[in-house]
């Protein structure tokens, strides 16, 4: 009864004209910054930190918490109507989103998304205001060993893109993996094919391959093969998904809500490996996992679910013992420590008005962006409506900035082109460009992970096995990967008995 009341409390303060508008005006910078490829929530809150000087210490966390939920779906606007993620953990949008526009469902894949990761984020908020306690004590289990093995179960999830094309699956995740290594080694320092190139010695960055591999690799197979993506007016006045399209997708909605809640809450986890693991997890379950890839509504509404899922879990670790849950996270830290908060066990002690506002705000926030994200979405809808030259042009130049805007650096647009060209040669000869991408996003991840634990281990690597928790991820990871591979083996097992 005292949470509940606490609760109310919060919800009379967030209902405040100023603390409602500051919540309001974030979600609106979230959205439009995760919309928009290379810009990214998380450099929409770096730079939004400054203005949070003048504001009062909950109202600063109210407008960063407000970017940090609309940022999260706001990347898959972008992913869904034209194949360029606007965040990392919208690459699974993608897959099955993209595909429903190419067939003129992009208003029905939107009502879904939205729908989802809605619903994930409200129950991952529902979820820090009532139980923070005990997710955090499980957090606080984890140590570096810990974070090599979920890295490790994302990089395995990789298999359930595969669609019965193992093998090329892996090169092109190794071949990740490998672009990943460029640039200074995390531990020893020294450069790793650089080539004598200086800037290479910084290394790649995936946003970058990501805009390259999709957006300009997209844009010239759109122009090579002279598709049309404009609806046809039969599909003019579709308006979105059915009160049943939302039913029948309810399933993977709660799985990706539970799996983006438990990811989130590990400190450095972020939303992207919920999400990659929620789209596995979702293949392997579902009667059409066969199908995923095609525009399977399941497909897209799962780690839409789990990534919205994990901002909500991932401030418990912020709030309860001050440890960053992920990058966005990290600058709320540096926000409170600011204006002189310490999170930790006892602000719920000193300030507990403080901490059940932020809780209310996040429910407010997830339930507004609904509202938010259509019409942010409305907005991207008419770029469909437009011939495919200017949308192509308008792409390129698009990629070109943020390509340009991640370092200022006019490098990365040369190898932002480079990975375009890449991109639409593997795209021609069939060969899957996203498990390259996760493999540049999660690779280095699980280096860190890696020569960290073994480091601190003296170099005994049975310390992934012995270890309750990283032994039983990791062994979920080994599941995982027969699952995924038995109808493979049982074809081959089959043909040579025959």
């Amino acid at each position: 009864m005292a949470a509940l009341d606490l609760l109310g409390g919060g919800f009379l303060a967030a209902f405040q004209f100023w603390s409602f508008m500051t919540i309001v005006t974030g979600l609106l910078v979230g959205v439009v910054a995760g919309a928009l490829p290379g810009i990214s929530f998380v450099n929409a809150m770096a730079m939004a930190l400054p203005f949070t000087y003048v504001m009062e210490p909950t109202q600063s966390m109210l407008f960063l918490g407000g970017i940090y939920v609309g940022g999260v779906f706001g990347g898959s606007i972008s992913a869904i109507l034209i194949n360029v993620p606007g965040t990392p953990a919208s690459l699974p949008a993608t897959w099955d989103g993209y595909p429903m526009t190419k067939r003129g469902e992009a208003k029905r894949a939107l009502t879904i998304a939205v729908t989802a990761s809605a619903t994930g984020g409200l129950v991952s908020a529902l979820v820090l205001a009532f139980l923070s306690a005990p997710f955090a004590s499980f957090a606080l289990k984890f140590s570096q060993p810990e974070f090599f093995a979920a890295t490790i179960l994302g990089l395995v999830s990789v298999i359930a893109i595969a669609k019965d094309q193992p093998v090329i699956t892996m090169v092109s995740l190794l071949l990740g993996i490998v672009v990943g290594t460029v640039g200074v080694d995390p531990l020893y320092g020294q450069a790793r094919f650089s080539f004598g190139v200086p800037e290479m010695e910084s290394g790649i960055r995936f946003v970058v391959v990501m805009i390259g591999l999709f957006a300009i690799g997209e844009v010239v197979d759109l122009l090579a093969t002279n598709r049309d993506l404009r609806p046809k007016k039969s599909q003019g006045k579709a308006i979105g998904a059915s009160f049943r399209d939302i039913l029948n997708v309810k399933g993977a909605i709660a799985r990706g809500t539970g799996i983006g809640c438990l990811i989130g809450m590990i400190p450095g986890a972020g939303a992207t490996p919920g999400a990659v693991i929620a789209y596995g997890i979702e293949k392997q379950v579902s009667k059409r996992g066969k199908d995923f890839g095609t525009g399977v509504e399941e497909g897209l509404a799962a780690p839409e679910a789990a990534k919205n899922a994990t901002t909500g879990a991932a401030m418990v670790p912020l709030l309860t013992l001050g440890i960053p849950g992920s990058a966005a996270t990290a600058i709320m830290l540096a926000a409170m420590m600011l204006h002189g908060v310490s999170p930790g066990p006892l602000l719920f002690i000193m300030d507990p008005t403080m901490v059940y506002t932020i809780f209310a705000a996040m429910i407010i926030a997830n339930i507004l962006m609904i509202f938010a994200g259509i019409g942010v979405a409305q907005l991207f809808s008419t770029l469909m409506r437009t011939p495919p030259a200017i949308l192509a042009a308008f792409i390129i130049v698009l990629s070109v900035v943020g390509a340009f805007g991640v370092r200022n650096n006019i490098f990365d647009v040369y190898v932002c082109l480079a990975f375009g060209v890449l991109g639409w040669g593997m795209k021609r000869v069939g060969f899957p460009s996203a498990p390259l991408v996760l493999g540049v996003i999660l690779g280095p991840l699980a280096e860190r992970y890696f020569l960290t634990s073994m480091a601190n281990a003296q170099q005994d690597w049975t310390v992934f096995f012995t270890r309750p928790i990283s032994g039983t991820i990791l062994g979920l990871a080994l599941v995982f990967i027969l699952w995924s591979l038995s109808p493979g083996i049982k074809r081959l097992w089959i043909a040579r008995r025959a």
